[in-house]
């Protein structure tokens, strides 16, 4: 997987729990376990102000950063609006609130749903983080956990699977 299909899978992820957690008090969120260059790991790829994805972030002056967020009401503005829109597509029931709720339980088809769901033909009209870090990495087996590790250092390669957070 290139970086832009790792985030995009991470954001789908996002808005799935995001959906589930509305419609179900006592839902568990999900984490993704990535297949890394360091082994099995915990880790994000996208900068969040709160709950809200950034699409950019620029240095201006000494002391301002200044941040582009997305834009969740036009679809084709930015990849996290575009996932967004695919995943409430297909889980969001207008009357029963959620729907596929069978996917929720079997986490090894809901992975490949979101992978499905998460895959983007890039367009030059669709706008992509600018930024390539990878934060808050641990390794699954706790010996390694850095709040954040430069892109170039490591490579996610895959999800190879979905936890419920703890």
């Amino acid at each position: 997987m290139n970086k832009l299909e790792i985030t995009s899978f991470e954001y789908a992820v996002a808005v799935l729990n995001e959906l589930a957690s509305n419609n179900n008090e006592s839902f568990v969120p999900f984490e993704i376990v990535w297949n890394t260059t360091l082994g099995p790991a915990k880790a994000r790829t996208i900068i969040y102000d709160g709950t809200t994805p950034i699409i950019s972030e620029t240095i201006i002056g000494s002391d301002y950063i200044d941040r582009v967020f997305y834009n969740p009401r036009i679809k084709e503005s930015d990849i996290f609006s575009f996932i967004r829109h695919e995943i409430f597509g297909y889980f969001e029931d207008k009357f029963s609130g959620l729907q596929h709720k069978s996917l929720i339980e079997r986490h090894d088809l809901l992975m490949i749903k979101l992978l499905e769901l998460s895959k983007l033909d890039i367009t030059s009209e669709l706008t992509t983080p600018n930024y390539s870090t990878i934060f808050d990495f641990e390794l699954i087996d706790g010996s390694m956990k850095l709040p954040f590790i430069h892109s170039d250092s490591i490579e996610i390669k895959e999800p190879i699977s979905l936890i419920s957070k703890n």
